[in-house]
C-alpha cells in the first residue's frame, strides 16, 4: 500500500511540473542546434584522409563528387599509350601539405586506365592521325569524368623513348597535330604546353617524386625523421627524403636529393662542370616560390645499356665473341625474298645465367660482306649462378668493358665513378628490382642480401622442365615465359649493379624493393602531375581566405555562441538541482505523512484489542497518545462503562 501511495503522489508530481518537463527540453533542443552550428563552422574544411584508404575512397565518392577534382595523364611510351585518371579533394589550406592526389579506381577498387598499342612515335609514317590514336584514351577519361568536372579537368600528354628516337621534324608534326586536335574533339582543359616529350631525367625526378610522395615525406605537419638541409648559406630542418634506383628494360636511374654543401662539392668534384649541370636539379613542389620547406635539389642520372634487356643483349654478344668455337655450317638452307640461298650456321653454347636444360636460339644478322649467311647460336642452360655473377662483374670491372658506349657515353665508366650515399639515406628498388624479388621468389619488399641469393642460386640450379611444371600449376602467376627464362640472369645482373657496380654493403639494412605503397602504385605519371599541379591549391586559397576574413569575426561568433552555451547550461544545470531539490522535499513530506497515519492505525488496532481484554488496566488519558487516537479511546471507555454500570442495576 505504502508503494501505491508513493507511485501515486510521483504521477501526480510529475503532472503538476509537466511545464517544467517541457521547458527543459526545449532549453536541451536548443543547445543541441548550438553545438550543430558551431560543429559545421568549425569543420569548414573537406576531410581528406578518406582519400588514403581504398575502401573509404568508393563510399565516399558519390557523397563527395561535386566537390572532386580530376586530371588526365597520358603516358604515350614507346611500346604502347597508357591513359591515368587522377582524382583529388579540394586543398586543406595548409601550406606545410601537398594536393592529396590518387588514382580513380572503379567499384571493386581496381584502378582505372586503358591502353592501347602500339605506341605514338607508330604515328611518324601518317602524322595526321595522331589526334585519331588518341582519341580513344580521352574518350575513355571522359566517361568516368563528370561531364560538368570536364571544363576544368586538365589533360597532360609526356611522350617518352619512343618519340625521342625521331627525327625533330616528324616529333614537332605528332606534336602540333595533337595540340590543334585534342581541343577541338573534347572540351577538357587543354593547353599546347600539356603536350611534351620528356627526357629520361625527368623521368627519374617524377619517379623520386612519386615515392616520396607516397611515403609521406612531402607532408611537413609531421615532425619526424628530421634532417638539417644546406643549400649556399641558407640551413632549415624537416622531413628526410629517400632514395631510388630503378631498373627498367633498356637503363638504370638513381636519384637522390642533396641535403649539404659538403655532399654538393664532393659531386662537383666526380664529374665535369657542364655534367654536374646536367645531373643535378632544384624542385619546388609549394605553390609558392619563395616555400623553402618544399623545395628539393635531386641529383638524377640515367645509366645507358644498363637495363635488364640491354645488359642481357650485350652479355649474350660478349658470350658469343669468347666463345672459343666458331659457327659450323648447317646442312639446312632457306631462301631469301631475292630467292637467293642463305647458308645457315649453327653453334651450341652454354649459358650459365640459364637454368638448367633450358634453351634460346640467338639470330644474328648478317654482315654486309655475308649477304647470304645467317648465323644462330643455341645457348644451353647450366644454370651455374656463381659462374653467371663472375661473368657479369667482369663486365662491370674490366677495363674492355668500357668499351660499350653509346652516343658518346660510357654507364660502365660513369658507374664506376658514382659515389652513391648509402650510409645517410634509405634507398628504394623501383621496377625490375621488384619484379626480380617479388615475380618468382616471392619475397619483394625489404631486401636480404642472404635470403636473396640463395633463391637465386635454387631457381637456377633448377631443372627448366620442373620450372615449366610449377609454372602450369600457377605457382607464378605474375611471371610470364620470358620472366622465367631470364629469371636467372636477371637475379645475377641485379646483385652484380648493387654491390659491384653501385658498391653497396650486402649487410645494408636499408633497401627495399616496392610496386606499391598505401595501395598507390609508385609510377612517375603521379610525380609528373604533382609538380605540374603545384599551383592549383591557390584555386582553393581564395575560398578559404574568405573564411579566414570570416573568422576574424567569427571569433565574437563563437564568444557569443559559447557565452550562450554557458548560460544554457547553467539554466539546466540549475534547473535540474531545483527539480531535484523539491523532489526531495515532497518525497520525503510525504514520506513521513504516511508513516504517521499508518503508525496511528496500528496502535488504534492494539489499544482496542487491550481494552476488550482487560479494560482496567487502559489509561483513559494517555499522554504518548495522539489527540484522536485518545478521544476515540475516551468515548470507547465511557460506552464500556455505562454498559458495566446498567448489568449491576
Amino acid at each position: 500500500m505504502f508503494i501505491q501511495i508513493r507511485s501515486f503522489e510521483l504521477c501526480k508530481f510529475i503532472h503538476r511540473s509537466r511545464r517544467f518537463m517541457l521547458m527543459l527540453m526545449i532549453i536541451l533542443i536548443f543547445i543541441y542546434y548550438i553545438k550543430i552550428i558551431h560543429y559545421k563552422a568549425s569543420n569548414n574544411t573537406l576531410d581528406q584522409s578518406w582519400l588514403f584508404s581504398t575502401n573509404k575512397f568508393n563510399d565516399n565518392l558519390e557523397r563527395m563528387r561535386d566537390k572532386l577534382q580530376y586530371a588526365v595523364l597520358i603516358d604515350a611510351g614507346s611500346s604502347g599509350s597508357r591513359v591515368y585518371i587522377y582524382v583529388w579533394s579540394p586543398h586543406s589550406g595548409d601550406l606545410r601539405q601537398l594536393l592529396k592526389i590518387r588514382v580513380l579506381r572503379d567499384n571493386l577498387g581496381k584502378e582505372l586506365y586503358l591502353t592501347i598499342t602500339p605506341g605514338l612515335s607508330a604515328c611518324a609514317s601518317n602524322t595526321s592521325n595522331a589526334t585519331d590514336y588518341i582519341s580513344p584514351l580521352l574518350e575513355f577519361a571522359s566517361k568516368h569524368i563528370p561531364k560538368q568536372k570536364h571544363a576544368e579537368t586538365p589533360v597532360y600528354l609526356l611522350a617518352t623513348a619512343g618519340m625521342r628516337l625521331l627525327e625533330k621534324s616528324i616529333q614537332d608534326a605528332i606534336l602540333a597535330n595533337l595540340r590543334s586536335g585534342i581541343p577541338k574533339r573534347f572540351s577538357f582543359l587543354f593547353t599546347p604546353k600539356n603536350v611534351e616529350i620528356i627526357s629520361g631525367k625527368d623521368e627519374g625526378i617524377y619517379s623520386w617524386i612519386a615515392l616520396n610522395y607516397l611515403t609521406g615525406r612531402f607532408d611537413h605537419t609531421f615532425e619526424k625523421d628530421l634532417t638539417t638541409i644546406e643549400n649556399d648559406n641558407k640551413r632549415w630542418t624537416r622531413m628526410k627524403t629517400v632514395s631510388m634506383i630503378e631498373m627498367g628494360g633498356a637503363s638504370i636511374q638513381i636519384a637522390f636529393e642533396i641535403t649539404s654543401n659538403q655532399q654538393y662539392e664532393r659531386l662537383k668534384s666526380q664529374f665535369s662542370s657542364e655534367a654536374i649541370e646536367d645531373k643535378i636539379s632544384e624542385v619546388n613542389l609549394g605553390c609558392s616560390d619563395h616555400d623553402i620547406n618544399h623545395k628539393y635539389r635531386i641529383f638524377v642520372t640515367t645509366f645507358l645499356t644498363l637495363g635488364a634487356n640491354a645488359a642481357r643483349s650485350n652479355y649474350v654478344k660478349e658470350l658469343i665473341d669468347q666463345s672459343q668455337s666458331p659457327p659450323i655450317a648447317s646442312k639446312s638452307s632457306t631462301k631469301n625474298s631475292t630467292n637467293n640461298t642463305l647458308l645457315t650456321k649453327e653453334s651450341i653454347l652454354f649459358d650459365p645465367c640459364l637454368s638448367i636444360d633450358s634453351s634460346e636460339t640467338i639470330r644474328f644478322p648478317r654482315k654486309k660482306n655475308e649477304s647470304n649467311l645467317e648465323l644462330l647460336y643455341h645457348l644451353r642452360g647450366s644454370g651455374n649462378f656463381q659462374q653467371c655473377q663472375t661473368k657479369l662483374n667482369e663486365m662491370i670491372t674490366d677495363k674492355n668493358a668500357l668499351n660499350l658506349c653509346m652516343n658518346q657515353t660510357c654507364p660502365f665508366k660513369e658507374l664506376k665513378m658514382m659515389n652513391v650515399p648509402f650510409e645517410s639515406s634509405t634507398f628504394y628498388g623501383l621496377s625490375e628490382f621488384w619484379y626480380s624479388m617479388n615475380d618468382v621468389y616471392h619475397i619483394g619488399g625489404k631486401y636480404i642480401h642472404k635470403d636473396f641469393l640463395q633463391a637465386s642460386v635454387k631457381y637456377c640450379s633448377t631443372s627448366w622442365l620442373v620450372t615449366q611444371d610449377r609454372n602450369k600449376r600457377n605457382l607464378y602467376p605474375k611471371a610470364d615465359f620470358d620472366r622465367l627464362l631470364h629469371q636467372c640472369f636477371k637475379s645475377a645482373w641485379m646483385l652484380s649493379i648493387l654491390h659491384d657496380g653501385f658498391k653497396m654493403s650486402k649487410n645494408y639494412p636499408s633497401f627495399e624493393s616496392v610496386s606499391v605503397i598505401n595501395d598507390e602504385p609508385v609510377q612517375w605519371t603521379l610525380g609528373a602531375l604533382i609538380l605540374r599541379t603545384r599551383f592549383f591549391p591557390l584555386r582553393s586559397f581564395d575560398k578559404i581566405q574568405n573564411n579566414v576574413q570570416m573568422q576574424h569575426v567569427i571569433p565574437a561568433n563563437i564568444f557569443v555562441q559559447y557565452a550562450v552555451f554557458a548560460l544554457c547550461m547553467l539554466a539546466v544545470i540549475v534547473c535540474i538541482g531545483v527539480y531535484l531539490r523539491r523532489l526531495h522535499l515532497m518525497l520525503n513530506n510525504h514520506s513521513q505523512l504516511n508513516l504517521s497515519q499508518l503508525t496511528s492505525k496500528n496502535l488504534f488496532n492494539k489499544d482496542s484489542y487491550t481494552a476488550n481484554h482487560d479494560i482496567e488496566s487502559f489509561p483513559l488519558y494517555g499522554n504518548h497518545l495522539s489527540p484522536s487516537i485518545s478521544r476515540q479511546s475516551q468515548q470507547f471507555s465511557s460506552i464500556v462503562i455505562d454498559k458495566q454500570y446498567n448489568l449491576k442495576k
